[in-house]
C-alpha cells in the first residue's frame, strides 16, 4: 500500500476528480450528440416530406414551382379547419389535406401552368406570383393571426433509447419525430408504387423521359400533367398536415420549408425518388450534428454552401439516370 504525506494525498485526490469531471463531462457530451442526431431523425422526416411533391413536380413536368411552400401552407390550414369544425384527429385529417391541396394544384395546372409549359422563366415567375396571391388570400380568409393544430395524445411524449443507472431517460427521441418519419417513408412507398408498379405511373416515366415520343404512342400528356402536378401538390399538402402541430399555422409557414425543399431535390437528384429520402437524410443529419458543434444558423450556412459545392460539380445531383435524346 502506498504511503503518501497529506500534500501528495490531497494531489492524488484532485487528480481523481478531475478524471472523474472528465469522463462525466464527455458521457454528456456523447449522449447530447446522440440525442441531437436522433432529433435529426424528425428534420429528415420533414425533408422528405417536403422534397416529395416537388421532386414529382420538377422531376416529371420541369415546373419550376416557387409555390410549393403556399401548398405546404394549405395543407396546413386544410388540417386547422378540420380540427376547428369537426374535432378531427390530425391523423384523419391527413387525406382531406391531400384531397384539398390536390385538388387546388390541378385547378393551378389547368388555368396557369399550362399555358407556361417549355417557358421555364415565366413558370417561375408565374408560380411565384401565385405564391403572392395564395397568402393573400388566405390572409383574407383567416387573417394574419397564429393558428394552432393539437397533436394527438397516443402521439405525445418521448422513448427512451438509452437509461441511466437511476432510471433516468439519457437518449431519447419524441413519439411524434418518430411518426413524422412513418408519414414519410410511407409516402414515399406509396410514390414508388404509383410510379414503378401500375400502368400509370409508366405513363408518368414516358413523359418524363421523352414527351413529344410519349405523346406520339398515344399517351394523353395533358391528363398525365394534370395528374401529375395535382399529386405532387397533395403530397405537399400531407407535409403541411404533419408539420402544423410543430409549429404554428401562419401565411408566410411555407416558405420557411421552400429552400429546404430545393436543397434536398438537387442534392438527390430530380430523376429518382431514392435521391431525394439520400438528400434529406444527409442534409438533416448533417444540419443536426454541426448544430451541435456549433449552432444552428451556422449549420444552415455550411450546408447551404455544401450543396452548393456539390451543383458546381456535379449538378445532376447525386442520384439520375439516363435519358433518351
Amino acid at each position: 500500500m502506498l504511503d503518501f504525506n497529506p500534500i501528495q494525498a490531497h494531489i492524488f485526490y484532485l487528480a481523481q476528480e478531475a478524471t472523474a469531471a472528465t469522463d462525466t463531462a464527455a458521457g454528456a457530451n456523447f449522449y447530447t450528440f446522440a440525442n441531437q442526431l436522433l432529433n435529426g431523425i424528425g428534420i429528415v422526416g420533414v425533408l422528405l416530406l417536403t422534397g416529395l411533391g416537388l421532386a414529382i413536380t420538377f422531376g416529371v413536368m420541369r415546373i419550376i414551382n416557387l409555390a410549393h411552400g403556399e401548398f405546404i401552407m394549405l395543407g396546413a390550414y386544410v388540417t386547422f379547419l378540420m380540427q376547428s369544425i369537426f374535432q378531427m384527429d390530425l391523423l384523419l385529417t391527413i387525406p382531406f389535406a391531400f384531397l384539398g391541396t390536390a385538388l387546388i394544384g390541378a385547378l393551378t395546372e389547368l388555368t396557369v401552368i399550362r399555358r407556361l409549359y417549355g417557358r421555364p422563366l415565366e413558370t417561375l415567375l408565374a408560380t411565384w406570383g401565385l405564391s403572392i396571391v395564395i397568402q393573400g388570400v388566405v390572409k383574407l380568409i383567416f387573417s394574419a393571426q397564429l393558428k394552432y393544430v393539437k397533436s394527438p395524445p397516443y402521439i405525445s411524449g418521448n422513448l427512451s433509447v438509452i437509461m441511466g443507472q437511476d432510471g433516468t431517460p439519457l437518449v431519447s427521441i419524441s413519439y411524434y419525430r418518430m411518426f413524422i418519419i412513418a408519414v414519410a417513408l410511407l409516402m414515399l412507398g406509396i410514390t414508388l408504387y404509383l410510379l414503378y408498379q401500375t400502368p400509370l405511373g409508366r405513363q408518368v416515366r414516358a413523359v418524363a423521359q421523352n414527351r413529344e415520343m410519349a405523346k406520339c404512342l398515344g399517351v394523353n400528356t395533358s391528363l398525365i400533367d394534370l395528374l401529375t402536378f395535382a399529386y405532387g401538390c397533395g403530397l405537399a399538402g400531407i407535409a403541411g398536415a404533419v408539420i402544423s402541430s410543430l409549429k404554428s399555422v401562419s401565411p408566410p409557414m411555407g416558405q420557411d420549408y421552400l429552400v429546404d425543399a430545393w436543397m434536398v431535390v438537387v442534392t438527390g437528384g430530380v430523376d429518382k425518388l431514392i435521391g431525394v429520402l439520400a438528400g434529406s437524410f444527409l442534409i438533416g443529419e448533417a444540419n443536426a450534428a454541426i448544430a451541435f458543434m456549433l449552432n444552428d444558423p451556422v449549420a444552415r450556412v455550411i450546408v447551404l454552401a455544401a450543396v452548393i459545392v456539390l451543383i458546381r460539380y456535379r449538378p445532376e445531383g447525386l442520384f439520375t439516370v439516363q435519358k433518351r435524346a
